[in-house]
């Protein structure tokens, strides 16, 4: 642990405003921790410089599926059967399930790539109490951003690295650390993780209400943000009445996209409404390694030029109404040689490669409400909220009613409807105990490899890297994931 950490520290110097947020990084050895944390200012560029490490390109420049958080995500929707890879080519070993043993490099990212969110998160949350400053509130505000990013790469690790909450509660999760050390601790329990990840985000939201503060910047975590994380994080682990209260509480002040918004590319956060996000200009682009050049027809990255095009599922596509504005942005002009082009990512007409990214909507906080209030059997407003949705999003309003014993898969298929391509796909077939099918549709068994996996698989989670097990005395390969 401690030589890969040395390789992995990051601290951020402001360059110029936050609307701007040019920021540069360098090793934390070039600069004391006494130096950055004078001041409330300069424990904000440390945050700041969480929030451009989390959507930079790394790796070596020809390096082009490593992109920070969003190359997670797609690494998450090709565990899938939602996605369907044309070509192998960059992320063809994800979606084959041939990326995920302990040598294999996508562990090894994801897991250095959470891990210095949480060493950096670490700093700010241990230093914050003793920065002099006259203003508690802006102390208090910066302690929940850290809190709230802390508690978002937990969540993320322990669902890469091991099955769902749900009856996986007493096996091994990743290691936790509150305290930037370069000392590697045990693999917690998976209760012992989810029990730092509540508590992280039950302080970061008071702490949040405490300071009153808004949202800045789109990238910046919010009372919005962690409320949101809460309520996915409560999803996972059953807790409906809490999935439904924070989730409602999150988007509150959020209104759903209009279908028109909807149809805009999901590349410009200011054409969107969205609640967290990842604002990209032209001196951060990183064009090929990016998200959008890897899931965008219309610009000239890997999916654009036709070497790694990503579709829209058959199966997925079929059960679709004809009036959803969404199936309307899925062109079926090669639908015969099993292509299904998506435009919901589409920067070609506006941003291009300094796209913007992004990582929550209120629309997925009505789903996760909607689909909780369904499990607690609360039909009635768990209807209406699937009304609110689908009316923003069909030429016509929808019927007001569905049967209670289908309602609860209503909600389901909205999700992936509504999220796909988002990041939620894989992480979804794990938390509800469902395998892969890729069959009968338009997946390529050639180029796809597994086309089908039972509930629970073992291919569904990530092998921990084997540079963590041997420089971590306290992991041993008795340890490992099988």
């Amino acid at each position: 642990m401690k030589k890969l950490f040395n390789l992995i520290l990051i601290i951020a110097v402001f360059a110029t405003s936050c609307s701007d947020e040019f920021l540069e990084t360098i090793p934390t050895n070039e600069i004391s921790d006494q130096a950055v944390f004078q001041s409330v200012e300069g424990a904000q560029t440390v945050i700041d410089g969480v929030l451009r490490d989390m959507r930079s390109q790394h790796g070596n420049e020809d390096q082009h599926d490593q992109f920070g958080v969003k190359a997670i995500d797609l690494c998450v929707d090709l565990m899938g059967e939602d996605m369907v890879v044309e070509k192998y080519h960059w992320f063809g070993a994800d979606y084959r399930f041939e990326n995920r043993t302990e040598n294999d490099q996508r562990p090894l990212y994801a897991w250095t790539l959470f891990y210095r969110i949480i060493y950096n998160a670490n700093e700010v949350i241990n230093h914050i109490d003793d920065v002099a400053s006259d203003s508690e509130t802006l102390k208090a505000d910066l302690k929940a951003q850290a809190l709230t990013l802390r508690a978002y790469s937990y969540f993320q690790l322990v669902q890469l690295f091991q099955h769902t909450y749900s009856g996986h509660e007493d096996e091994p999760g990743v290691p936790l650390y509150t305290n930037a050390t370069t000392e590697g601790n045990p693999r917690s329990t998976v209760s012992e993780v989810y029990t730092r990840i509540t508590t992280d985000l039950s302080e970061a939201v008071r702490l949040f209400e405490e300071s009153g503060l808004q949202q800045k910047h789109i990238s910046r975590p919010a009372l919005s943000v962690a409320r949101g994380l809460a309520a996915r994080v409560a999803l996972v682990m059953e807790d409906w009445q809490a999935a439904a209260d924070m989730a409602s509480k999150a988007r509150d002040g959020f209104s759903l996209m209009t279908a028109a918004e909807f149809s805009t590319g999901f590349d410009n956060y200011t054409q969107q409404n969205w609640m967290w996000g990842m604002e990209v200009n032209s001196e951060q682009s990183t064009t090929y390694a990016s998200w959008f050049s890897h899931v965008d027809w219309t610009i000239g990255g890997y999916c654009g030029y036709g070497l790694s095009p990503k579709s829209f599922s058959l199966e997925l596509f079929n059960r679709m109404d004809n009036s959803d504005v969404r199936k309307e942005l899925v062109d079926t002009s090669f639908i015969e040689s099993g292509r299904l082009i998506p435009y919901k990512f589409a920067a070609g007409n506006d941003k291009g490669f300094d796209a913007d990214l992004v990582l929550m909507r209120p629309e997925e906080m009505l789903l996760i409400e909607a689909e909780a209030r369904a499990r607690i059997k609360d039909f009635t407003n768990a209807g209406k909220l699937l009304k609110e949705l689908r009316d923003k999003r069909f030429d016509e309003p929808v019927s007001t009613s569905w049967p209670e014993e289908t309602l609860l898969s209503e909600i389901l298929l909205e999700r992936r409807i509504e999220l796909w391509g988002e990041g939620f796909r894989g992480f979804d077939l794990k938390r509800l105990k469902l395998g892969v099918n890729r069959t009968n549709s338009n997946h390529n068994p050639v180029v796809a490899k597994v086309m089908s996996l039972p509930a629970e698989s073992e291919e569904f989670i990530y092998q921990i890297p084997q540079s963590e097990i041997d420089a971590n005395s306290n992991i041993g390969e008795e340890d490992q994931n099988l």
